[in-house]
């Protein structure tokens, strides 16, 4: 039995890889059995589709990067303190993670109407925090701009980092919790 669970942990990690750098379009689970070093049909043993595949490392990395920015924003600190962490655990996990995060972020841009299904997604817990920030008055932009802020500006700042545009050097977290803080803190008028 053991044997069945490393093959499978080994196709997820393949698919992974594969669907990161080539686009879940263009990879196919012939590219994936060969890589693996098995036949396809020993991928339908664990996986009844392609699809079923894919929503199953979506459904994974994503529930972990759900996991650790929620237990931020249900830390006992001020909202301040936590918006900061935040910053830090989103930009780690991208960082530590740089496969997951790019195909989470490509299963939102190619299935965007397929991501309403799943529930406990990253957003979900951003969106708890900004909530609150907006409740207590301290966020005073709307939730879906300040959402987009947040996500994008890490997201665009990560992708600079791994591409080799910007370096990840000490105090960048933080000043990009400082530019982000400020911007949805900020009073328009």
């Amino acid at each position: 039995m053991p044997r069945l669970q490393d093959t499978k942990k080994r196709i997820l990690e393949v698919a992974l890889k594969l669907f990161s750098e080539r686009g879940i379009k263009e990879t196919t689970v012939k590219d994936i059995a060969k890589e693996v070093g098995i036949t396809e049909g020993a991928i339908y043993r664990h996986f009844t589709s392609k699809d079923e595949l894919v929503n199953t490392i979506f459904l994974t990395y994503s529930q972990s990067f759900y996991r650790e920015l929620l237990s931020v924003v249900e830390s006992e600190e001020t909202i301040e303190d936590r918006f900061f962490k935040l910053v830090h655990v989103f930009l780690n996990f991208c960082f530590e993670n740089p496969q997951a995060f790019k195909f989470i972020n490509l299963f939102h841009y190619l299935r965007a109407q397929e991501v309403k299904n799943f529930q406990n997604l990253p957003k979900d817990a951003l969106l708890k925090l900004i909530d609150e920030g907006i409740r207590e008055g301290i966020i005073r932009v709307r939730r879906e701009l300040a959402l987009a802020v947040f996500v994008g500006t890490l997201e665009r700042a990560f992708l600079l980092v791994d591409g080799g545009v910007i370096k990840r050097e000490e105090g960048l977290e933080e000043e990009l919790a400082t530019v982000l803080w400020r911007a949805l803190s900020f009073t328009f008028r």
